[in-house]
């Protein structure tokens, strides 16, 4: 179900520029609908609203703005093509001369000096980013030269299919395959090439072209730096045009309402607060908001409520939406390594929580694993502060858990699992 956010504020990131409304470019909040129909989940059927994607749980997904009479995705294949003759003529009235590629083999760029109205997420079923003339995509691989393809593959009886994510048995042989030789503390399956990220600063020094460049079956490249490559590539990004805080004149906006008091329901999205920490704490005069995930229950029938663990390392008491508003719960039961922590809602708040409303995102449908993502889906989110924003998965990411010193390695097989 879909409802707008009550504050204006937060409202407007999506309809003032560049947050441009990218379902239908209108000026005013995305698909919004009275508040009370999100108290009583009463909607008006007569025009429904049409749905953001086609097929958005995999490879060749159609967003809502994409009316290219083509799609680049090969089902048989399972890989993207290049545009035809034809298509790419289609594409230059579209959206002018500038350069058209496709630098990753699984997105494309466009150059344009007068992006779409409403924007597309995808162009012929593949991801697009629109960029101004002259610049430079976002480099996709590490600038280290350890890769050798000369090296012969040390784990050349492991392969999975194109554009697939790897099963938890792929990840074991070939972190097993590279232990011998390099010390890897994550590892990032993209699409078409493996990227690994080695320990920094922990003593070992790797000669330039010293490791296999096919690992797997895949090309394989290595990222030896102190920031994490994905944290990296997140520096990359064009902040400039999409971080909020650099286009307001205060502090980020956030939806602040009290949608439990006045409005009588909690849903995914709505903003928490942890209390403040106990006395002589680290967290005595500190408290931290995050959102409300869902409510999940257990095969006894016991209820529970999922939030960020970060956001409560202080306190266990939740509030809604503030540290000053209703207490609406207590943490129960905590799942560090996950970063979630399960809450213990009251009766009142347990009563009117509606895992149905997510503001303006779909309805949340089912938790899965990062392993069992499918590459290249689609999902959306609602933040208290961004509004609604959609996310591809395009890479599974397993990462090392951290252990107290003399405490033997975690097992390869119980890696943490994230989807970049």
């Amino acid at each position: 179900m879909s409802f707008g956010r009550f504050p204006l504020e937060v409202q407007q990131i999506q309809s003032s520029i560049p947050f441009r409304d990218a379902y239908t470019d209108a000026p005013e909040v995305l698909k919004s609908r009275p508040l009370l129909q999100h108290k009583t989940l009463e909607l008006h059927h007569g025009h429904p609203s049409p749905k953001r994607w086609t097929s958005p749980g995999g490879w060749g997904a159609r967003h809502v703005n994409d009316n290219a009479p083509f799609s680049l995705w090969d089902m048989t294949t399972r890989t993207y093509r290049m545009p035809s003759q034809d298509e790419l003529k289609w594409l230059r009235g579209r959206f002018g001369d500038g350069t058209i590629s496709q630098p990753g083999g699984w997105f494309m760029t466009i150059e344009t000096t007068n992006p779409p109205k409403p924007i597309p997420l995808t162009i012929g079923c593949m991801a697009v980013m629109f960029i101004a003339v002259g610049e430079d995509p976002l480099p996709l691989t590490p600038n280290t030269h350890y890769s050798n393809p000369r090296i012969p593959d040390p784990c050349a009886e492991v392969s999975w299919d194109p554009m697939t994510f790897p099963t938890v048995h792929h990840n074991v042989a070939i972190l097993e395959a590279l232990e011998p030789l390099a010390n890897v503390y994550s590892i990032i399956y993209m699409p078409y090439w493996t990227i690994v990220e080695l320990e920094y600063n922990d003593g070992r020094v790797y000669e330039a072209n010293s490791l296999p460049g096919t690992v797997g079956n895949r090309t394989t490249l290595y990222h030896h730096e102190e920031t994490p490559w994905h944290k990296k590539m997140s520096q990359r990004t064009l902040s400039r045009k999409f971080d909020p805080a650099q286009h307001q004149s205060g502090a980020s906006p956030q939806d602040r309402t009290d949608y439990f008091r006045e409005f009588s329901f909690i849903s995914p999205g709505c903003r928490l607060e942890s209390g403040f920490g106990t006395k002589g704490s680290l967290y005595e005069s500190v408290n931290a908001a995050t959102s409300a995930g869902v409510k999940l229950k257990k095969y006894d029938g016991t209820e529970v409520l999922t939030v960020s663990h970060h956001g409560f390392l202080g306190s266990n008491d939740v509030f809604h939406p503030t540290a000053s508003g209703e207490k609406i719960g207590e943490v129960v039961d905590i799942r560090p390594e996950l970063d979630i922590s399960f809450v213990k809602l009251t009766p009142e708040a347990s009563r009117t929580f509606k895992n149905e409303c997510y503001f303006q995102a779909e309805t949340p449908k089912v938790l899965l694993n990062g392993s069992q993502i499918k590459s290249g889906s689609w999902a959306e989110l609602d933040g208290m502060s961004s509004g609604l924003i959609s996310l591809m998965a395009y890479a599974p990411k397993f990462m090392k858990p951290k252990r107290p010193p003399g405490h033997p390695d975690i097992k390869y097989r119980h890696w943490k699992v994230d989807t970049v």
